[in-house]
């Protein structure tokens, strides 16, 4: 007697090329660096284009701050990302839920916006991300920002993708 097991195919829906996300959240910092960590706030705007394989590729516009309580005051260290490009793997594409995988890459102006500790100046940033699209515009991700010591965040954020969804 033998167990089957059943594998479904992915299924992959035809969705409209173009869509825009925009989306806020909260960041952590996670790298060793000087005070106790809190919560900060993260923007972004990404343009997606969708292939009919179940990738896409974006631009970003993004910035997020890491922010730490230091000798009794709030140090703050944002980056801004005038432009990073990012390349996602999507599950079910065009279904009610669909899960995906990504991974981005800019070039990020660090400062020093509160506080005086962190080193500013330009820096590339490596961002893994994974989350789910929800109704076919409902975005939760849950991502990585690599970018200097001070700067480092884990985020999570919520967005909505204009256009998108099935055709």
């Amino acid at each position: 007697m033998s167990a089957g097991v059943k594998l479904k195919a992915q299924t992959i829906q035809p969705v409209k090329r173009l869509e825009i996300e925009a989306k806020v959240g909260a960041t952590f910092p996670v790298d060793k660096f000087v005070g106790s960590k809190k919560l900060g706030p993260q923007f972004g705007l990404e343009g997606r284009w969708n292939f009919d394989k179940p990738f896409d590729v974006g631009l970003e516009v993004y910035m997020g701050s890491a922010i730490r309580d230091y000798e009794g005051h709030t140090l703050s260290n944002r980056i801004f990302s005038f432009l990073s490009i990012y390349g996602d793997y999507n599950f079910n594409r065009g279904s009610k839920v669909a899960p995906f995988v990504g991974v981005g890459i800019g070039d990020v102006k660090c400062d020093v916006i509160q506080g005086s500790e962190g080193r500013e100046g330009m820096s590339l940033m490596v961002v893994p991300r994974v989350g789910v699209e929800l109704w076919n515009h409902l975005r939760l991700t849950a991502d990585l920002r690599l970018a200097r010591k001070g700067y480092n965040t884990v985020g999570i954020s919520i967005g909505y993708a204009f256009g998108g969804g099935r055709k």
